[in-house]
């Protein structure tokens, strides 16, 4: 197959009509290349630092955004690297036009870790919910989003009472 058939099949130059006419273009700004730096919390309390590459861009005449998420960096990954922390992973975001949100399927092949979820506006950022690997209740939000920047905090609730569990904050590649 000619991948830069496949490419071009895939890419979109923005979002569809029906999308950038509307208030629903809520992942625009993420449109481009990221650094990220990562902070996961671990069950002791200990704050675990890694850096990666974030890449989001519109897909499928624009009706989709699709992110490809690389932690360690592509020019830092090594063979034989460990499952912890290590993430090479997708986001496919669809726009469900019925009911006004967006649909949310993250792929980790790495850490075989899958996850659905709903994002849709609150504020000034974007919430995604949803459940773990696990089927433990999840929130993403995401906020601080400027032209340059962003931060996304991912917590867990377990027993009724939400967790940080991470903290992504992302600068724009020059």
């Amino acid at each position: 197959m000619n991948r830069d058939a496949m490419m071009e099949a895939l890419l979109a130059r923005g979002p569809h009509q029906s999308i950038a006419e509307s208030a629903n273009a809520i992942f625009s700004p993420f449109i481009g290349a990221w650094d990220v730096e990562i902070f996961d919390l671990e069950g002791d309390g200990a704050r675990r630092v890694s850096r990666g590459e974030w890449h989001f861009g519109w897909i499928l005449e624009g009706r989709a955004v699709q992110d490809v998420f690389v932690v360690p960096p592509r020019g830092e990954r090594r063979n034989g690297a460990t499952v912890r922390g290590n993430r090479y992973a997708t986001a496919l975001r669809i726009f469900d036009s019925e009911i006004g949100v967006w649909r949310v399927h993250y792929f980790n092949p790495v850490g075989r870790s899958e996850e659905m979820l709903i994002a849709q506006a609150e504020g000034k950022g974007i919430v995604q919910t949803g459940t773990n690997a696990q089927g433990v209740p999840l929130r993403q939000t995401f906020g601080d989003i400027t032209a340059s920047s962003f931060a996304m905090h991912r917590e867990v609730s377990k027993d009724g009472v939400w967790k940080l569990e991470a903290e992504y904050f992302a600068t724009r590649q020059a």
